[in-house]
């Protein structure tokens, strides 16, 4: 019997054998092997333009680097990704991105967050060549939530490709040429409406996108980041907040390919500040014999619940208030719960709503 086709390759990166489903690229297969290039306009859900040049790696055998985010691995290929000529080409990318980019790191909202900031301290040069004035753009609106900042931006053009393939709207493009190359909006258009502009600030490396909401509002490393569920509808999205001094500062999407992929929505992530309300309750409540309500403890709150229920238990018909933000797991307990006591309706009620909705 002939030898069944492979679908995986073998290759060499750093010195450690790393086999791949055919098709990845070095810089995914890289990644599997523990070991990080530097890029900018990759982004794994997106197109790879291969244009930013940062991630230029030498292939044992071939003539010039090759850009790790659009080479696909061959079987034998032997990788290397820190060799003096990688390195040296790393270093000279960083010095043109760092001809007119301001000294902003002071004062910038990506300080800290910056893959420019990293990968210059990492590679870059220690003493800048440059003679010439640098440009200067100044911040211009895109207006929704976003502030651009021209010349902090190194043209990677990941808020273009994601209003085009994730957005499906053609909102930013890159306009003249050369050196005098920005990002801009389509006449006055700008991101006024759109949906999923924020993400352009999350994909942004550098900080040449803004948002207003959170402009000078804290330092990165000053948040204290906790993993949960966007609670501003029932989609369920992967977020992290972050927050300072228990204030929420901000939401922002944590990767899940099932459910939200990398990215969203603009109405989850800017209704946060109920959260900061100082009139929320932080501990369950039990009427007392003359009508007043008494802070209590979870366990005497679920204690006393299940006493009533059980006191109510098969004498009328149900009714349960629930809430349309709820997860479906929630919800169908509570329907379960509502069937044990004798069944009844459900209403789905929420705060925002100007109507109710009645389940069976």
């Amino acid at each position: 019997m002939a030898d069944q086709p492979r679908d995986t390759v073998t290759c060499t990166i750093n010195g450690r054998r790393v086999e791949v489903p055919k098709g990845t690229t070095i810089l995914e297969a890289a990644e599997r092997a523990g070991t990080a290039i530097p890029h900018y306009c990759y982004h794994p859900a997106l197109s790879a333009p291969a244009m930013c040049r940062m991630c230029l790696v030498e292939v044992e055998g071939a003539p010039k680097l090759a850009p790790a985010c659009v080479t696909p691995v061959a079987d034998g290929q032997v990788i290397s990704t820190e060799s003096p000529r990688a390195r040296e080409a790393r270093t000279g990318v960083l010095e043109f991105y760092l001809v007119n980019h301001p000294l902003d790191c002071p004062i910038c909202d990506q300080s800290g967050e910056c893959k420019l900031q990293d990968y210059v301290a990492a590679e870059g040069r220690r003493h800048g060549r440059s003679l010439e004035p640098k440009r200067v753009l100044g911040r211009d609106d895109f207006g929704g939530d976003v502030l651009y900042y021209g010349d902090r931006c190194i043209l990677c053009t990941r808020c273009v490709r994601f209003m085009r393939e994730i957005a499906q709207d053609d909102a930013l493009c890159v306009v003249q040429r050369g050196d005098r190359s920005v990002i801009d909006t389509f006449f006055e258009r700008g991101l006024d409406g759109s949906l999923w502009a924020g993400n352009i600030v999350d994909i942004c490396p550098v900080g040449a996108l803004v948002s207003k909401d959170f402009l000078h509002k804290a330092r990165a490393w000053d948040l204290d980041r906790t993993p949960s569920i966007c609670p501003n509808c029932s989609q369920g999205c992967n977020i992290r907040i972050e927050r300072r001094d228990n204030l929420v500062m901000r939401l922002k999407p944590r990767p899940n390919p099932e459910v939200n992929s990398y990215w969203m929505c603009d109405y989850g992530r800017h209704r946060y500040e109920w959260l900061n309300r100082a009139d929320r309750l932080d501990a369950p409540q039990l009427r007392a014999p003359d009508g007043e309500l008494v802070r209590t403890s979870w366990p005497e709150a679920i204690t006393a619940l299940v006493a009533r229920l059980e006191a109510v238990r098969g004498r009328a018909p149900v009714v349960a208030v629930a809430s349309p933000m709820a997860p479906n797991e929630d919800a169908g307990l509570l329907a379960r719960l509502v069937a044990v006591l004798g069944g009844g309706q459900t209403v789905y009620r929420s705060p925002r709503a100007e109507h109710e909705v009645v389940c069976p």
